[in-house]
């Protein structure tokens, strides 16, 4: 409608020159003519370039500007019929109140991403009919052959593999696969590590998908660090064109033209993407991040390791897995080894109503999958110094071990002190170190274990997670009833041995920052369940159960709850939708609150042919921007710094694609080949991961 005036259609006869506003006239016609519904879309029309703006200036633009009458006798009467048939109805059937406010902020965001996809890709068809043609001749395989082909790889495995764990591993399959006939809704997956969760979660959203007709099937992993394992295993099953990976900030770095062609917009059968890049992304603001979430709508989401979404966004992130699936046909599954109470109950009533949430094994075959999948011993070794722990290794008469703390700083220190003890098989592992490194070293590690040599492996979280790896024993630093099962499932894994070790310590050398807040809640959750109960086995479900209960509990008596940055009173507190505003949300939503940027790491003779190729890039005449394959190459050498530790490296680094913004650590003295990014001794900063 804007760009049928007078000077807009000048505009184009001169060519270009001094812009003509076309987004205001669009937006007012829908405020005048649509009441209710057109406030919404007139965010969307409003904000299609320049991204979701602030509510008070949108609509003082709004009400400011008037349609010219060549604008108002432009608009063809086959829409004006549409328009006056439209309705719409935000939060379905038993939504409360608030979810009903909730669900028309998500309106606005679903009808912004749909109309900035098709306005991207109707300017690449005009712009780049190749890459177009490119698009449209995908060979994208229907979910029932993507269903098809995973259910002969798995029905192959489990025809040469034996033993009690893999029988288990076959019954949770079947279910999971015949439960997929039910109708959608929530469901949860709680299955002990080790239960062949992944695939049997897999194997239920992808029949589920082909039954009622879902489009795709989306898989969100807590953590980056075990996404490439994940991605790699589904890639090798259904082929690159089928699998799009997505949890890089890399390619959002620029929001250029030119880097908007690697940026996904998820029209692919299967998504695999991490928690941060899911939820980040239906709060965020910009055009880049907005443009996939409306191909969410009619998929199969399912969340692995639920328990790890941060209790301080805890309620916007459960409003929005609500709304998408109330009102945009998604079938949620909710799996992890540790089911946190996420239905309403005494003092948390802001999740599901019980009756909402369906298991897909049943509760009582949860319970004995808990005790007959049992395979480690958990011992206590109360309050120990990094020394003690390391003679505590050294004493126990095993030669292999996973060793797991809270800081990379108390990993380094673990590791050094092994080494100096000249111990066999010393391995590091840690966010500090790329992707590929990670893959190398656990790939290693895997060959050592098979080939039953002694192999020590000194690790953060990161190893806790999804990772495919079995010690005989493993130690666990102070943390939640949650990470001791993901750290118990890497011990004993495939039921190799009768039983597992687990030992659970206490650094009195090293304290947890005030800033690890959930880390924190959660070793103090434990102690009061441990207080209250002395179980015979910690991960029986009362124990779980009791847990969560009182992690809980701890939150909402703390002054930062279930919504620490206020997103959810933005939108459902004493304001109407024209007080909305996108940009402060968007910086509000965090999962990681301090800032980051990606830095590309010299590991490896690949990221040095990388950095060649990135630097005859920049080098050219335009400049070329990376494609979407070498920014997934990018992403394997690459790791995350915090923006105090970036200014400190600055001048240890090179830039190689200035226009992309893509750095690399130039001296290789910052990078270790044992640990990774070393960091400065002054700086005070510390990293979970």
């Amino acid at each position: 409608m804007g760009k049928a005036s007078t000077d807009f259609q000048a505009y184009l006869q001169r060519g270009g020159g001094a812009s003509v506003d076309h987004k205001t006239a669009a937006a007012q016609w829908w405020c005048e003519h649509c009441p209710g519904v057109g406030g919404l879309l007139a965010y969307a029309c409003h904000g299609h370039h320049g991204g979701l703006g602030q509510g008070a200036r949108v609509f003082e633009q709004v009400r400011s500007a008037s349609i010219l009458p060549e604008v108002a006798a432009a608009l063809p009467e086959v829409l004006r019929e549409k328009v006056d048939k439209l309705s719409f109805q935000a939060g379905q059937g038993g939504a409360t109140d608030d979810e009903k406010r909730f669900a028309l902020m998500m309106a606005v965001r679903m009808f912004h991403s749909c109309l900035v996809d098709a306005d991207w890709l109707a300017t690449e068809a005009f712009c780049d009919p190749e890459k177009r043609d490119r698009r449209i001749g995908a060979t994208r395989k229907s979910l029932s052959v993507l269903s098809a082909e995973l259910e002969a790889y798995i029905s192959d495995r489990e025809r040469h593999a034996s033993g009690k764990i893999n029988e288990l591993r076959k019954l949770i399959h079947s279910l999971c696969y015949e439960a997929a006939q039910e109708q959608p809704g929530v469901f949860s997956l709680n299955v002990p590590t080790g239960g062949g969760k992944s695939l049997s979660s897999l194997s239920f959203a992808l029949k589920h998908a082909e039954l009622h007709r879902k489009e795709r099937v989306i898989y969100v992993i807590p953590y980056t660090s075990i996404i490439d394992q994940t991605a790699r295993e589904f890639r090798s099953l259904f082929g690159e064109e089928q699998v799009v990976e997505h949890h890089s900030n890399i390619t959002e770095e620029v929001d250029s033209e030119e880097n908007r062609f690697a940026t996904e917009n998820w029209d692919a059968p299967i998504i695999i993407t991490t928690a941060v890049q899911f939820f980040e992304s239906l709060f965020a603001c910009s055009n880049s991040r907005c443009r996939k979430i409306h191909n969410i709508a009619h998929s199969v989401v399912v969340f692995d390791e639920v328990q790890s979404l941060p209790s301080t966004l805890l309620h916007p992130c459960l409003l929005a897995m609500k709304t998408l699936q109330r009102d945009y046909g998604c079938t949620i599954l909710l799996c992890t080894a540790t089911q946190p109470a996420l239905t309403n109950h005494d003092g948390f009533d802001i999740g599901w109503p019980e009756h909402e949430v369906r298991s897909l094994l049943g509760k009582e075959l949860e319970q004995r999958l808990a005790c007959e999948m049992k395979r480690v011993e958990v011992e206590s070794l109360g309050s120990m110094s990094q020394e003690a722990l390391v003679e505590h290794f050294l004493t126990s008469g095993v030669d292999s071990a996973l060793l797991i703390v809270n800081l990379t700083s108390q990993a380094q220190r673990v590791y050094e002190l092994l080494r100096e003890k000249s111990v066999p098989g010393l391995y590091h592992l840690s966010a500090r170190m790329c992707p590929a490194h990670r893959m190398a070293v656990l790939e290693t590690v895997r060959e050592c274990l098979a080939a039953g040599e002694p192999t020590v492996l000194v690790s953060t979280r990161v190893v806790e997670a999804g990772v495919d790896i079995s010690f005989p024993v493993v130690y666990r630093d102070s943390c939640g009833l949650d990470s001791l099962a993901q750290a118990a499932g890497r011990c004993n894994r495939h039921g190799e041995r009768p039983q597992g070790k687990v030992y659970s310590f206490c650094a009195s050398d090293y304290s947890l920052p005030s800033s690890f807040v959930d880390l924190r809640d959660g070793v103090y959750a434990m102690q009061n369940t441990l207080a209250m109960q002395q179980p015979d086995d910690l991960f029986a479900p009362q124990v779980v159960e009791a847990y969560f209960r009182h992690f809980y509990a701890k939150r909402k008596q703390g002054t930062m709850d279930w919504d620490k940055a206020g997103i959810v009173k933005e939108y459902i507190h004493g304001y109407s939708y024209k007080g909305w505003n996108f940009p402060e949300i968007a910086c509000k939503f965090r999962f990681i609150e301090q800032e980051q940027r990606s830095l590309v790491v010299p590991f490896g003779d690949d990221a040095e042919g990388i950095r060649r190729e990135l630097l005859d890039m920049a080098c050219c005449n335009p400049v070329r921007m990376p494609d979407r394959a070498l920014y997934r190459r990018l992403q394997a050498y690459s790791v995350s710094v915090y923006n105090e530790e970036w200014a400190r490296l600055m001048p240890h680094c090179e830039c190689l694609h200035h226009k992309a913004g893509i750095w690399m650590l130039a001296d290789a003295a910052y990078y270790d080949a044992r640990c990774g990014l070393l960091k400065e001794s002054n700086l005070i900063t510390d990293y979970v991961l």
